[in-house]
This record gives structure tokens, sequence and C-alpha cells, in this order.
């Protein structure tokens, strides 16, 4: 069974490194899409209940947040506000430690960071979301989660300094 948790982690790790790469928003969403059905397996495995929900949760909103430019109904802002309550609710009920608060605290950042249209904003939200779940991968013992948390920081520093060459590069020019 560690194998198999492992490779779900390393599953989500992959996907969530792609997340950080993307120009487009639609793009943006449907790797977090896959990161957040690894990252479901992954917490299952460790009995990270406190985890796993906010990823669990996170399929069906990127699943709705997806769609939000080509379908009406999913461009309501009554979408993020339920699923920031549903994960609260939810994370409330498995409340075992301060820890649990940090995945639920993070997973209300990444709604907010998902809903809006700035995909560069969704990347500097995700630094304190990334820093948030390390601490709860420590507690889980999620020794994948605390590598992918600090891969995800650095791809996500990794983008805004190849913005900045480019820019450079365009004002030089």
């Amino acid at each position: 069974m560690g194998i198999v948790t492992q490779l779900f982690g390393i599953g989500a790790m992959v996907s969530l490194f792609i997340v950080y790469q993307q120009k487009t928003r639609k793009k943006l969403i449907a790797a977090k899409l896959s990161a957040d059905i690894f990252w479901v397996l992954h917490y299952f495995c460790l009995g990270g209940i406190a985890g796993m929900i906010p990823n669990f949760i996170g399929i069906f909103r990127e699943l709705i947040f997806i769609n939000r430019q080509r379908r009406k109904w999913a461009d309501s802002v009554i979408w993020p506000v339920l699923f920031i309550l549903l994960t609260w609710c939810l994370g409330a009920r498995t409340f075992h430690s301060l820890f649990n608060i940090l995945p639920i605290t993070a997973s209300t950042f990444v709604t907010i960071s998902l809903w809006i249209n700035d995909p560069k904003l969704t990347k500097i939200i995700s630094v304190p979301v990334s820093l948030s779940f390390f601490l709860y991968d420590i507690y889980v013992r999620s020794y994948i989660g605390m590598i992918n948390e600090l891969i995800s920081i650095t791809s996500i520093l990794l983008f805004f300094i190849k913005e900045r060459i480019r820019r450079k590069r365009k004002e030089q020019r």
C-alpha cells in the first residue's frame, strides 16, 4: 500500500507542476483537477481525511470552474461560496487537531484563486497555500506531499523568473 500511496502522490505532484506552468486559466484548472484526483487517493491511503476533503471537493469545484466561460450557470458567484462553505462544514466534522484547519484554510484560498480570472494572481495565492499544505504534510507524514509543496513553490518562482526574463527581452528590443 505504501508504494501505491506514493505513486498517487507523484501523480499529484506532476499535475501540480504542470498547473504552475500554464498561461491560460482553462489549462491551469484542468491540471488542478488532475492533481485533486491524485491527492484524494494519496491522502485517503494515508488516513489524512482533513487533506482529502478539500481535494475531493476540489474535483467538483474544478469541473464547475472550467465551464465558467462556456456555461452561464457555472459563472454564478454562488459556486465559490458553496465550495468554501462545504469544505469548512466537512472539515469541522473531521476536526481532531489544529493541523486539520490547514488544508481547509488552504482550500478556501485555492477556491478564490481559481475563481478569479488572473492566472498570475492564482500563482501568487498558491504560495501560502503550499506552505499550509507543507505543514499538514509534516503532520500526516506525507513525504511526497512535503516534496511536492517545495517543488510547487519552486515552480511558481520559475514561472515568475521566466516572465521577468521575457519582459526584459521585450524592453531591450
